[in-house]
């Protein structure tokens, strides 16, 4: 492969047919978590950084990285199912898999929470009240309340989707899938709700729109693998999509003094998510691949994503003990926390991620 701007150039001489894995979604997976971090960094430098911030606040636009993960995740679950469908055998192997890549490292940052927890209950979900419900959060399931690691939230949609997308493939002919995707969402818009029980909620939430596009977005592309389209100018379109999303937000907060939520939210984050993942995974077909920095963030991202919160948190209470009213110190623990993070985060990929996963692999 050849070094281009930034990027990289697949060779000619590679027919993209044998590559193995989509690289574009890894760097597109490091993307996304990358912006939820730096949202939290946001968040974190207003709650001990003193008045003076310097994370400008655009950068609460971060939460659009789960927006991404959504997307990419209704693409993956297509991409890696394709001529699996009526089986049995290959449809337990779909939940099996998707089960034991979320659960067991979740669990172990879930016990950790519980730990913190137990010794001091007024660190761990103070937005409200200091309350949990364990079995909801080790079960991932719909609840009232944040799971014990905040960000499971979005893991509870991520389970949903799976468990009926597993239906889906066992009992549907592929070629129904279009059919399926697009009469779930129509269920979605007419009878969504943001308020009564939280399973209620959860089945008809409109962020469950970005998993069906991420489906629709995958049989597209796989059905489009003679379409030639200009790599690099795809990814100048990536990039105003991202720019989008920016803007998105910038102006929906001062509009609001809110983030965009509900539908708000799929038109200011999830329409910039499609256009990225379209420009971007078919920018690879057309030989641009993102750098290989996003690729490893994005090989990581789950590890970094379950224990960002705890790096950010535990750095910002010491940080507390000595904050000051100027900037110098801002910088250098954001600095600081940026780099914890990603040291934490690739320290759990590599110790404990890929381990379990490699564990999990062996009882398939």
């Amino acid at each position: 492969m050849k070094p281009y701007n930034g990027f990289v150039i697949t060779s000619p001489k590679t027919p993209y047919k044998y590559m193995n894995k989509l690289q574009n979604i890894q760097a597109l997976r490091g993307v996304a978590v990358l912006s939820v971090v730096f949202f939290h960094l946001a968040l974190i430098e207003k709650r001990y950084g003193g008045a003076n911030s310097v994370l400008p606040e655009f950068f609460n636009f971060g939460m659009f990285g789960v927006d991404l993960f959504f997307v990419i995740s209704g693409f993956v679950m297509v991409t890696v199912t394709r001529g699996k469908f009526q089986s049995l055998k290959h449809s337990l192997l779909f939940l099996y898999h998707r089960i034991s890549r979320i659960y067991p490292l979740y669990w172990v940052y879930t016990t950790v929470a519980l730990i913190v927890f137990l010794v001091q209950p007024s660190w761990v979900n103070s937005s409200q009240g200091n309350q949990v419900n364990i079995l909801a959060s080790y079960l991932l399931l719909p609840a009232n309340l944040l799971p014990l690691v905040q960000v499971g939230w979005t893991l509870i949609h991520e389970m949903y989707f799976y468990l009926v997308f597993f239906v889906i493939m066992l009992f549907l002919p592929e070629r129904l899938l279009t059919v399926a995707m697009l009469v779930w969402g129509v269920v979605v818009v007419i009878f969504s709700s943001s308020t009564g029980n939280p399973y209620y909620r959860l089945i008809l939430n409109p962020l469950t729109m970005e998993f069906l596009i991420g489906c629709l977005l995958a049989v597209h592309y796989h059905n489009a693998a003679s379409l030639k389209l200009n790599g690099k100018g795809l990814v100048a379109v990536a990039s105003i999509g991202m720019l989008a999303a920016i803007l998105g937000y910038i102006y929906y907060e001062s509009q609001t003094g809110l983030a965009p939520d509900g539908w708000s939210r799929l038109l200011y984050y999830g329409i910039p998510a499609t256009i990225i993942v379209f420009c971007i995974t078919h920018a690879e077909r057309n030989g641009v691949v993102l750098h290989n920095s996003l690729i490893q963030s994005g090989n990581a991202s789950f590890s970094i994503y379950l224990s960002h919160l705890f790096t950010i948190n535990v750095v910002g209470r010491i940080w507390s003990l000595f904050a000051v009213e100027a900037v110098f110190d801002n910088i250098i623990v954001l600095i600081v926390e940026f780099v914890l993070v990603l040291f934490v985060g690739f320290i759990s990929y590599w110790y404990v991620e890929t381990p379990l996963l490699k564990l999990s692999r062996r009882f398939a």
